[in-house]
């Protein structure tokens, strides 16, 4: 296990902003199938997401990154290392590139660390913000990102298209998460709250409130992921809970399943072409939910799973093997595509 954390001289960003990028060797990692995993029965509520117009990339592994910027990488994820000690600001949120070998780490304030092979497309580094920033989004492409701020403030880079924000509005609650529609021509806002605010072509589909009829049972929300080949949209909650609105394709949560997380949820992340999901937890854990067919009849049949979010371990079957605690806090997932 490796804790190499050796790395290039910093690039000044232009904007003066954080601007890091890193091929050191991982903070730690591990390939072992230990930790918390779902795959989605054939209930009446698991639905078969749209077909995509073209075959989106196969998920071969996972990084988590902790608040201090330590990684955890699983599967075929890069092992390129993480951000610990090159910020002062705590780390909010992770995205993956479209090459499979790096990704971006975006801090509270507004700093962008391109990790391996990601290109740097600008940071609110220099910049003073009214409310911190809570997350990181790249588009389709990996040509460009978006990072959204508590207040609602959305700032696009690269190739990454702004189409409003909720910056100037007064908020019941923070956002918490942001997800592009599967066109790339909106985008969805999700606060705390569960309220969702639409922009461009996104298309609203309801809120906690209106399913539950008050606050969620099961916690504030922590995230939001929007269907990747269709209308529609998940909700995650610190407790487990994940809702599905507009249609977009449901496989299970934890909270149906029965299991209380050790620890809150943090994000919902779908796999490419729809067919699965991530639910990733504070403490590392890792939920996969997949949509499954049963072949055979009577005594004979099977599930199979026939979804793309693959289970390649977690953070607590890591640490509990190894014996080393993890003091910080789990704040983000990046697939590998």
């Amino acid at each position: 296990m490796s804790h190499d954390l050796t790395a290039k001289a910093a690039v000044p960003s232009p904007m003066g902003a954080n601007r890091r990028t890193r091929r050191n060797r991982r903070w730690l990692s591990s390939a072992a199938l230990v930790g918390a995993v779902g795959v989605g029965a054939p209930l009446a509520m698991t639905t078969t997401p749209a077909a995509a117009a073209t075959a989106p990339p196969t998920v071969s592994g996972y990084t988590l990154v902790n608040s201090a910027g330590g990684v955890f990488d699983f599967g075929a994820a890069p092992v390129v290392g993480g951000i610990l000690g090159e910020s002062s600001s705590t780390v909010v949120g992770i995205a993956p590139d479209s090459t499979g070998k790096g990704y971006w780490v975006a801090t509270a304030n507004g700093g962008v660390f391109s990790v391996g092979d990601a290109k740097f497309y600008g940071s609110l580094g220099a910049v003073t913000l009214k409310a911190p920033i809570v997350g990181i989004v790249p588009t389709s492409d990996g040509g460009g990102y978006y990072l959204v701020g508590a207040d609602g403030g959305v700032f696009a880079f690269g190739d990454a298209k702004f189409y409003g924000s909720a910056g100037s509005l007064v908020l019941a609650s923070p956002i918490v998460g942001l997800s592009i529609t599967s066109d790339g021509g909106g985008y969805y806002l999700v606060g705390a709250d569960g309220g969702v605010f639409t922009y461009g072509d996104a298309v609203f589909a309801g809120t906690l409130s209106t399913t539950f009829d008050g606050p969620s049972p099961d916690g504030a929300a922590v995230g939001i992921a929007a269907n990747p080949t269709g209308p529609g949209y998940l909700i995650a909650t610190a407790e487990g809970a994940i809702v599905s609105y507009g249609g977009a394709p449901f496989y299970g949560s934890p909270a149906l399943s029965g299991v209380t997380p050790a620890a809150p949820l943090v994000s919902v992340t779908y796999a490419p072409d729809g067919t699965g999901y991530w639910a990733a937890a504070a403490d590392g854990g890792v939920f996969a939910f997949n949509s499954s067919v049963t072949t055979g009849t009577g005594s004979s049949s099977t599930l199979v799973t026939t979804g793309h979010a693959g289970f390649f371990g977690s953070v607590p079957g890591v640490i509990g093997d190894s014996g080393i605690a993890n003091p910080d806090t789990v704040v983000g997932i990046a697939p590998t595509l």
